[in-house]
């Protein structure tokens, strides 16, 4: 008989703002919002649970934020910090279990179907690693145990912050069924719209509904969701040797001013074309579809990509096939509020570069390399802007 799995799903709460307020105790108790200061246009990363009160959530733009808690504390944010504390998260949790599958930054899945025997139950490991975190890295986490990832990310959500929901097989009923279905992992706005007119308003529903009919309207997902809903779906937690690679490496610019100044416009996106080859290099990566993404002033956003014949972290490269796209893609005349650069199709450049050459092309692509790297050290050592083209200045 095959052993039912034990899946525990870690949540950090408010990270980036939690570990803002570790760090400046004038901070705790009050309403921290990330993502950028009150003189820029950029969007809320995370907020503290003190700024969410009065309604701000991730990804709403900063003046609507202030406009809502004008009182709020308005925080840059530090990536490298975000990312040092995420490297501790992980090295703690793979004390509890050598299955750990990160999510993001600040949430993982990990498989203790092997593990809960040393702790007793699921509850004493759930608790010490929650004390663990907390003791470690200053913040507090919250935790749902399912047998499946699907369940225990929902089970995580029932109990914020510094939460514990543990449900087992025989409580999937009447904990998870009565929620509406907007609370299934992977249920959108769309898919909850379609489902609601179709009369499904619960998980319980949804995982009663026929497939077929579903699959009239949602095609071969509308069974995925009806399985899903089931718990039958039950993809593994992967270990970290089978992670996938990296999907895509970008940077993006929020401008100060909406612009549709040509020159304005170009000038970011060699800078953007910088720091994506730059991180490119750093990873070692390479890729071969470059992807360049506007908004509008009103928000309205688009992507238009193209793919190289071969790959490249090469700044030059990135930037020229970037520029085409704006050139060719992008209409004149209106205004635009945000532009980002992506390169995907990534595979590590050792292995890109095992591809036969000519000598021309090989002793080309050496010297460029080479060029690339000497201003990688330049920018390692005394900073991103000791040395950049002259166009970029238009920027300053």
């Amino acid at each position: 008989m095959k052993k039912m799995k034990v899946i525990l799903h870690v949540d950090m709460d408010a990270f980036f703002a939690s570990l803002e307020q570790r760090d400046n105790p004038l901070l705790r108790g009050r309403p921290v919002i990330v993502g950028g200061t009150l003189e820029s246009r950029g969007v809320v990363s995370t907020c503290s649970y003190e700024a969410r009160v009065y309604g701000v959530h991730s990804a709403m733009p900063i003046q609507e934020a202030l406009r809502r808690c004008p009182q709020g504390i308005f925080v840059e944010g530090n990536g490298s910090k975000y990312a040092s504390a995420s490297r501790q998260l992980i090295k703690i949790l793979l004390r509890f279990s050598p299955q750990v599958e990160p999510v993001s930054v600040d949430e993982a899945f990990v498989d203790i179907t092997g593990s809960v025997w040393i702790y007793g139950s699921e509850e004493n490991l759930a608790r010490t690693l929650k004390a663990t975190i907390r003791q470690e890295l200053g913040v507090t986490a919250t935790i749902g145990i399912a047998p499946n990832k699907i369940m225990a990310k929902m089970a995580s959500d029932l109990n914020k912050p510094d939460g514990f929901t543990l449900i087992r097989p025989e409580e999937i009923a009447t904990k998870i069924y009565p929620l509406p279905v907007s609370a299934m992992w992977g249920v959108g706005k769309q898919t909850q719209t379609a489902l609601e007119k179709l009369g499904i308003l619960t998980i319980g529903q949804l995982a009663a509904a026929s497939e077929k009919t579903l699959k009239k309207i949602f095609g071969k997902n509308g069974p995925a969701l009806v399985r899903l809903a089931r718990g039958e779906a039950d993809p593994p937690v992967l270990f970290p040797s089978e992670f996938p690679d990296e999907k895509s490496i970008g940077q993006e610019h929020t401008f100060g001013r909406d612009t549709d100044n040509v020159d304005e416009l170009t000038a970011e996106l060699l800078l953007l074309a910088q720091k994506v080859g730059r991180r490119m290099r750093k990873r070692g990566f390479v890729g071969k579809r470059v992807t360049l993404k506007y908004r509008y002033e009103n928000f309205e956003t688009h992507t238009h990509q193209m793919t190289l014949f071969t790959p490249t972290n090469m700044d030059d490269v990135i930037f020229l096939s970037a520029c085409k796209l704006l050139e060719e893609k992008v209409p004149k005349g209106r205004k635009i509020r945000l532009l980002g650069i992506s390169v995907s199709q990534l595979r590590h450049q050792n292995e890109a570069f095992c591809q036969p050459l000519s000598l021309f092309q090989a002793e080309k692509g050496e010297k460029r390399r080479q060029l690339f790297s000497t201003l990688d050290h330049l920018k390692d050592y005394y900073g991103e802007m000791v040395i950049m083209q002259a166009s970029i200045l238009k920027l300053k």
